[in-house]
């Protein structure tokens, strides 16, 4: 129960700056009419979207084991963390979709001093997000804070991405820089949803947190433990669940 608190507590302190950054990409990209930066201004937004799915998750995962759900409510966490693999994918078709008509229409960006000193602002918070994400998920074992830092993580190179195409389109004048630079943006949306859902898909399956040899020579470790016939686990590597069949000398009671 503390370990689901101290969770909900970073999911909300990254909640309200993700919503904060969101905001402050979304506007000047509407503004200066770069689709770089409206792109990653989106992709913010679901990220904030994503946290609150997450404190959903949080909130259900920290249940007791019941009646329906012996094993606990942990499961709930991993779905959560699929969930914000799918938004990110759906967040770079819309990307995609944008670039397109980018192409067709040629509109050229207006980029000004406020454009970049926003867009350096936003990436020093989202460094510093990733960072504290990464470090809590870390020291509290938690299979969503990682899959959540990893969609932040992502927001850096993405931000480092855009910076560099508004600062060539203003030195050079080449529009397409911009189309350019979201589709870098959908590369790296995509390869963060990636290593989202085949993290959590391989919890979903029940790929084995740990192998039966790790297990065979822990167990046999144990005194009176003459041999291990089999050994087999599942779930996440911080909440696994162990099914061990071992054999023990006749005088063991």
């Amino acid at each position: 129960m503390q370990t689901t608190q101290q969770v909900r507590r970073v999911l909300i302190i990254t909640l309200v700056l993700n919503l904060a950054v969101a905001m402050g990409k979304i506007i000047v990209g509407m503004v200066s009419g770069a689709l770089a930066i409206t792109a990653d201004g989106f992709h913010s937004l679901i990220d904030g979207s994503s946290n609150v799915v997450a404190l959903i998750a949080n909130a259900i995962a920290g249940q007791p084991p019941d009646e329906n759900h012996p094993y606990g409510h942990g499961r709930f966490e991993t779905l959560a963390a699929l969930m914000i693999g799918v938004f990110l994918l759906f967040v770079a078709w819309e990307i995609i979709n944008g670039v397109m008509d980018r192409f067709s229409s040629g509109e050229q960006p207006d980029i000004t001093p406020l454009t970049m000193i926003v867009m350096f602002g936003t990436l020093a918070v989202n460094i510093g997000v990733s960072t504290y994400q990464i470090r809590q998920g870390k020291r509290l074992r938690s299979q969503l804070l990682l899959a959540d830092a990893a969609n932040t993580r992502a927001d850096v190179f993405i931000t480092l991405s855009v910076i560099f195409s508004i600062i060539t389109v203003t030195l050079t004048g080449w529009v397409w820089i911009d189309a350019v630079a979201a589709l870098v943006v959908v590369v790296l949306i995509g390869r963060a949803a990636w290593r989202i859902l085949n993290q959590t898909g391989r919890v979903l399956v029940d790929t084995a947190p740990y192998t039966a040899d790790t297990l065979t020579e822990l167990v046999q470790d144990i005194p009176s433990v003459d041999d291990v016939s089999r050994a087999r686990s599942r779930g996440t590597e911080d909440a696994a669940h162990l099914d061990i069949e071992g054999r023990v000398p006749h005088s063991v009671t």
